[in-house]
């Protein structure tokens, strides 16, 4: 066995460490996205996946499609909640 310095070993180690952390987020992602939303079948994902550190960059990057939108965004509905909060903090003059 050759005889490495430890920086070698911090950068494999530092690399295996990011394989992991990417494929178990990958694998995870994949599990909760719905089938609809899929690009590929989720076998062939799951196969994809496993191809060391390109397999779930390529699953982030076209492995799903946009999330649908909704007609009124969650921000409009609580408006008057938040106008009635400021009005009682901040009463007018």
């Amino acid at each position: 066995m050759p005889d490495f310095t430890p920086l070698p070993w911090v950068v494999v180690g530092a690399l295996v460490a990011i394989q992991i952390v990417l494929l178990a987020a990958s694998l995870t992602s994949l599990a909760r996205t719905q089938n609809e939303r899929l690009t590929l079948p989720r076998i062939a994902w799951i196969l994809i996946c496993f191809i060391q550190i390109v397999g779930p960059i390529a699953f982030f990057a076209a492995g799903r499609k946009p999330a649908p939108h909704h007609e009124e965004a969650s921000a409009s509905r609580a408006a008057p909640a938040i106008e009635q909060a400021v009005n009682e903090l901040y009463p007018r003059s």
